[in-house]
């Protein structure tokens, strides 16, 4: 369960979630840094794998994963990227940035 944010279930997730070994350790180091609200969705879809309804600079985690092809955990860091540098993220995810 990561309701904990506990680094084993982390990287079993990102495991289950078809990402590369490559990029599992430093995507763990994300998802561990996530802002409060942003770590709250994930544990929360974590457990449930249901969809989160939060929105961030008005992108939501359902138009990120729909519209942008974004698999759920890019989403999250999508959206906590937006909460800590929104015009930064704003401008590249404008640009057509994944």
């Amino acid at each position: 369960m990561c309701i904990t944010m506990d680094r084993v279930r982390i990287k079993e997730t990102l495991v289950e979630e078809q990402y590369p070994e490559f990029m599992i350790e430093k995507t763990a180091d994300k998802i561990e840094s996530f802002s409060p609200v942003v770590a709250k969705a994930f544990s929360y879809w974590c457990e449930r794998k249901e969809d989160s309804n939060l929105v961030v600079e008005g992108f939501s985690f359902k138009d990120l994963i729909s519209k942008w092809r974004m698999k759920p955990v890019g989403a999250f860091i999508t959206l906590d990227w937006l909460i800590r540098e929104p015009e930064k993220a704003k401008k590249a995810l404008n640009r057509g940035i994944k």
